[in-house]
């Protein structure tokens, strides 16, 4: 278990896909004491990316100290926003498949697929749920295509059919750990190289050769092993505790 007074927060604005965190949420709490934000919307509120850091803003705002912030897709979007507005509240920031255009996420890939290509929107759902998960049996690709086409309702989003949001691309003051796939076809390797430019001599990026879009529910452990030894690095003196022993060839 790290020891250190900062506090670990893994941000979730996706309760249709939050199934798909849930080994990588496990292994890390075998190190440290991870806490759980999760933003829920109804049918009658208006989806927002700046509604939702408010509401982060807020909770965040109760802590006496500094917060790793750990986050996926939009959740990690969320996280981005209120470190860039709030840097002294963060002590790390980590975001798993987050391009460097943070506007870049699974439901503009739905809306740029939806033009595209000659079909309604099942069958664009059920053809990205095949695309991320190509080895997915006929009865979970029913599953998983209903919660793609939950999330459309239920996460914040600046997109629609009518018009794609651009986001402020760019870094962050606290250290920051990128976490991708190199075969994710909502953040392409184009996509994801922009991070580059904005790096630290604190920052890393760290890619898995497979996975696609939830590659940490594929690999947790070797993630989780990766994401330990970022936090270790910043706080040497924690080092009471014990990496997860993985293979990380």
């Amino acid at each position: 278990m790290i020891v250190d007074r900062t506090k670990f927060l893994w941000i979730s604005t996706s309760p249709s896909l939050k199934c798909f965190h849930r080994r990588l949420l496990h292994q890390l709490s075998k190190a440290v004491e991870l806490e759980f934000w999760e933003y829920y919307q109804t049918l009658d509120e208006g989806s927002s990316i700046d509604g939702a850091i408010d509401l982060l803003s807020k909770y965040i705002s109760q802590s006496d100290r500094p917060i790793h912030l750990i986050g996926h897709g939009i959740g990690g979007v969320i996280a981005l926003g209120y470190a860039r507005l709030h840097p002294a509240r963060v002590a790390s920031l980590t975001l798993l498949s987050v391009a460097a255009q943070p506007a870049i996420d699974w439901h503009s890939y739905y809306y740029t697929q939806l033009r595209s290509l000659p079909s309604n929107r099942e069958c664009v759902l059920r053809s990205i749920a095949s695309n991320l998960f190509p080895n997915i049996c006929a009865s979970h690709l029913y599953s998983l295509t209903e919660r793609l086409e939950r999330d459309l309702v239920e996460a914040p989003s600046n997109h629609s059919l009518f018009r794609l949001d651009i986001l402020a691309a760019g870094g962050v003051k606290m250290p920051l750990m990128i976490c991708a796939s190199q075969d994710d076809p909502v953040v392409s390797s184009t996509a994801l190289s922009g991070w580059n430019s904005y790096l630290k001599s604190t920052d890393t990026i760290y890619c898995t050769a497979t996975g696609k879009h939830f590659f940490h529910h594929f690999h947790p452990e070797l993630v989780s092993h990766q994401i330990q030894q970022f936090w270790q690095k910043l706080s040497p003196e924690s080092a009471l505790y014990q990496l997860t022993n993985v293979e990380c060839n």
